[in-house]
């Protein structure tokens, strides 16, 4: 069945909704080293680690876009061949290059919103993790979604729906006496 919305009722938040997703990312230890949580992250902008605090978490109460680093970790690059751009800087500069790679947690492209809860496990402060796992750190993006067309709304009773049109007030019906 389809549902006809008053422009009111989009207008005055009465139909809002906040979902809250949650972003993983986990801290291993492995042969070729292990990852590490900082905010010295190698060829990244400033821009993009605006939000982070000195161990390298995004702040609580941070309003956050696609791109955005929430979580700054670097890995271990592993013992692969150096790509050309890696050999010249050497062979310019004498020197040996960066043996640290990026890998940290991005805000992912349509989820941007207000980071509300970051959350901290580690073996150091007794949490049990699985095997190979030395820390993980969660954090909790909400985002405000104002109802549209296309969504669905269904009632207590059984009945349901999805938003056909939004009218503005003008349009919509009104009594005799002139009461919305």
């Amino acid at each position: 069945d389809a549902v006809v919305l008053s422009e009111r009722l989009v207008k005055d938040d009465v139909y809002t909704s906040i979902h809250i997703e949650e972003q993983t990312i986990q801290f291993r230890h492995s042969k070729a080293g292990e990852d590490i949580l900082t905010a010295d992250i190698p060829n990244v902008s400033n821009y993009s680690k605006r939000y982070l605090d000195e161990n390298g978490i995004v702040r609580v109460g941070s309003e956050v876009s696609a791109g955005d680093i929430l979580v700054g970790r670097t890995s271990p690059k592993g013992e692969e061949n150096p790509t050309p751009e890696e050999k010249l800087m050497g062979a310019i500069f004498g020197q040996k290059t960066a043996s640290r790679k990026d890998t940290s947690l991005k805000v992912k492209h349509g989820h941007n919103g207000t980071v509300v809860a970051v959350e901290v496990l580690s073996r150091e402060f007794g949490d049990t993790l699985e095997d190979g796992i030395e820390k993980i750190v969660k954090v909790s993006i909400a985002q405000k979604r104002k109802i549209k067309v296309g969504d669905k709304m269904a009632g207590r009773h059984g009945n349901k729906g999805v938003v056909s049109i939004v009218l503005p007030v003008e349009e919509m019906p009104y009594l005799e006496d002139g009461t919305p």
